[in-house]
């Protein structure tokens, strides 16, 4: 009589920031970020990059698990469905104390911020009290309680201290599997992640 092997475990799929997004009938841009329900330790949606910049929200329900060994990432809908979707990235000028904001619609994502000399009622003789006054934004709209992550976002020990940096999450399904950081391409347990926010990752090492 024959003995009956276990199961075969689930197919696991790499999501590695800045690797080609594919559709059904060809490429369509590069996987900028994960958008990640915390409580839940899935992936909700993925933003795919254009190459002039612009970012669309597409849910990960459409992610093809069984995709090749090159590390694209697969979409099961066409070109056309993902470039439908309006961009969620907004390019804004602010002031301090003028940041964005969430509201009841959506959150704030990973936000990339560059501060612009101001020279208007600079008094040099207290040099540099209202030079750098000014600030340009570039952030994501994502869905209210989500967590968004990139390349570079920062995973801290449960001390606070810097243990490297974020360079792409393994999956089974949408949910998350493991967490792999840089540098070394180290793969973490999501086990072992005691909290998702975004840009920004907390992990418990023995």
């Amino acid at each position: 009589m024959r003995e009956l092997s276990g199961a075969d475990p689930p197919e696991t799929t790499p999501l590695q920031f800045g690797r080609p997004v594919r559709c059904t009938d060809g490429p369509v841009g590069s996987l900028s970020d994960l958008v990640i329900d915390p409580a839940e330790r899935r992936v909700s949606h993925i933003v795919v990059e254009a190459p002039n910049g612009a970012a669309r929200l597409v849910p990960a329900d459409l992610l093809v698990t069984d995709q090749g060994l090159d590390g694209d990432v697969v979409l099961s809908c066409s070109v056309a469905d993902v470039l439908d979707r309006g961009t969620i990235r907004t390019f804004s000028y602010v002031g301090p104390g003028t940041f964005p904001q969430n509201d009841e619609r959506s959150d704030i994502g990973v936000e990339d911020m560059q501060v612009l000399p101001s020279f208007g009622g600079t008094d040099f003789g207290e040099f540099g009290a209202d030079l750098w006054g000014n600030y340009t934004v570039t952030y994501d709209r994502i869905p209210p309680g989500a967590a968004e992550l990139r390349r570079n976002s920062v995973a801290v020990s449960t001390e606070g201290d810097e243990i490297g940096t974020i360079d792409g999450f393994v999956v089974t399904g949408v949910r998350l599997t493991e967490v792999v950081l840089q540098p070394g391409a180290t793969r973490i347990p999501i086990d072992s992640v005691t909290a998702i926010e975004t840009d920004h990752i907390t992990v418990s090492l023995p």
